[in-house]
């Protein structure tokens, strides 16, 4: 697998900027190119309101690559009328693209996805998402959270994570949260950290269980111990926006943290 194309839904926001900025130094360091999607609302049988809003949003699409960040970077520009944002999954243009970058600042609308589009798109994205929420200059990860219950699934799921972290070779922190009411004993858990090891052989790792009063804030938690640069998780997009075997993680996990989140559905 390789980072290739990277799809950015971008609403001129300041947050889609930041998430731009981020797919820029991915796109940099891989070579990737960037697919820069804007989603309008369709205005019904009002043809010549619908082309004075294309004409407006094709004037603005124009300027985004006199971004200085984006200088020398490859990319494309759709504008896609749809009634929702997880329907660009059925461009068949887009749907094969490798990763989401997508920008929050925990507000409503297409700003503040974690409620709605950023919460619908982790759950159906075929392809990784990561999820920013705050402007980064110069994007880096140098300490990466896998958080994780090491299932069988999770351990193989951790292949669509390596094009990102081979760009940047983290330290990988492996987590397993234990709480009360869904505990497993350290052996247990230690075993089956033991057969990611032997699947995906890390340079840099440590492996923690840590024990909190919920997944969610064991998680952050640990992250924030560690002062890490991002959380990796794979989520079971059927039920809520992280879900582990032991429980769900609501999408409180990105709401309370700066991290960037990186999440792939199982």
């Amino acid at each position: 697998m390789a980072l290739n194309h990277i799809l950015v839904p971008y609403d001129f926001s300041e947050c889609a900027t930041d998430a731009l900025r981020v797919a820029a130094k991915l796109a940099r360091l891989s070579g990737a190119t960037i697919h820069l999607v804007h989603v309008y609302e369709d205005m019904g049988n009002f043809h010549a309101s619908n082309h004075k809003v294309r004409d407006e949003i094709e004037l603005r699409l124009d300027k985004v690559p006199e971004l200085p960040f984006l200088e020398g970077i490859t990319m494309k520009r759709f504008m896609l009328r749809q009634f929702g944002i997880t329907e660009i999954f059925k461009n068949a243009q887009l749907a094969h693209m490798d990763l989401v970058v997508m920008g929050s600042n925990g507000a409503r609308g297409m700003r503040g996805v974690v409620g709605s589009n950023t919460q619908r798109v982790v759950r159906i994205a075929p392809m990784p998402v990561l999820v920013i929420k705050h402007k980064v200059e110069d994007f880096e990860v140098k300490d990466l959270v896998y958080a994780s219950n090491f299932t069988p699934d999770d351990i193989v799921k951790f292949d669509v994570f390596m094009p990102i972290v081979e760009l940047f070779d983290p330290k990988i922190h492996l987590l397993k949260v234990n709480t009360p009411g869904s505990f497993q004993r350290s052996a247990d858990s230690y075993q089956a950290i033991d057969s990611f090891l032997q699947r995906h052989e890390l340079k840099k790792y440590t492996s923690t269980i840590y024990n909190d009063l919920s997944v969610e804030e064991g998680i952050l938690d640990f992250s924030r111990s560690i002062d890490a640069d991002m959380i990796a998780m794979a989520t079971h997009g059927r039920k809520g926006f992280f879900h582990v075997v032991n429980g769900s993680l609501t999408e409180d996990i990105v709401n309370h943290t700066t991290f960037p989140v990186l999440s792939v559905k199982l």
